[in-house]
């Protein structure tokens, strides 16, 4: 990927909430982590919960482990090999002081699984960090099929990482915090958003996504399963990121950075 498009990715990143790249990973290693999750799949037990995720895998790569990091999850190397491929990659976007939580995730929505719900991961909405114009923690997707609308793809709402929009105030908070329990007739759950765009990826690309971005996705009516690997990268800094020359809100400016702040999934007055 040339300078161009590489400056167009970040922008897309930093203004709309999620970027592709093409030609990210080399099909033989797609082909060889497909054959990887689809052992794990077959040798794990799917509970109930993950009906609208279609599966939520989590493996350690080994060296978090060794680090005692996540060490309640299996570990696999192949892990490791999924937090280091992209590091070039993200430091050529000018994100290169992102690091990986440590695990990956096996997101696979079988035939017939059903949407998954709108949902954003920021989970620091009382942080005034919240207010960043930059990202702070991002998900990387490597969907290991093609995706497209009837097999259930990504659908996300631009600009919805920064901006307040009629979603925010009616969604239930995610996975454990509320979602595992919701039912699929949930009107603003499954709204049928306006502004709401689809995001088909083929095998090799690269999908980044701010934890800020409202996604969610499409039922899966075909007959194949769709699989996708997740991992969380974060930034451990609260600074202005080297080399930003745009604004930056007032709030982050005066933050106490030895401010400690609970847990929240929910937006409140950061989210304008």
């Amino acid at each position: 990927m040339d300078q161009g498009q590489l400056a167009a990715a970040r922008q897309g990143l930093i203004d709309d909430g999620y970027c592709l790249i093409d030609d990210a990973m080399a099909h033989a290693d797609i082909e060889r982590l497909r054959r990887w999750s689809d052992d794990w799949l077959a040798r794990t037990e799917h509970p109930k919960q993950w009906k609208y995720q279609g599966s939520d895998v989590k493996i350690s790569g080994v060296r978090a482990h060794r680090a005692k990091r996540f060490h309640h999850f299996p570990t696999d190397s192949t892990v490791d090999f999924l937090i280091e491929q992209p590091a070039a990659l993200l430091e050529a976007l000018g994100f290169g002081e992102f690091r990986s939580i440590g695990h990956f995730q096996i997101i696979s929505k079988p035939s017939g699984g059903p949407p998954l719900y709108w949902h954003q991961d920021w989970m620091r909405w009382d942080d005034p960090m919240s207010l960043s114009p930059w990202p702070q923690v991002v998900f990387l997707n490597w969907y290991l099929t093609e995706t497209h609308v009837a097999n259930g793809c990504l659908r996300v709402i631009p600009g919805s990482h920064r901006h307040r929009m009629d979603l925010h105030g009616h969604l239930v908070p995610p996975h454990e915090s509320g979602g595992y329990e919701v039912e699929e007739t949930n009107e603003w759950m499954f709204h049928d958003h306006p502004d709401a765009v689809d995001v088909p990826v083929r095998p090799g690309q690269l999908m980044i996504g701010d934890a800020r971005l409202l996604h969610g996705t499409h039922a899966n009516t075909t007959g194949e399963r769709r699989t996708v690997l997740l991992g969380w990268f974060n930034r451990s800094s609260i600074e202005v990121p080297d080399g930003w020359d745009d604004k930056v809100p007032r709030e982050i400016l005066e933050r106490d950075p030895a401010s400690k702040f609970p847990a929240n999934r929910v937006p409140g007055e950061y989210l304008r």
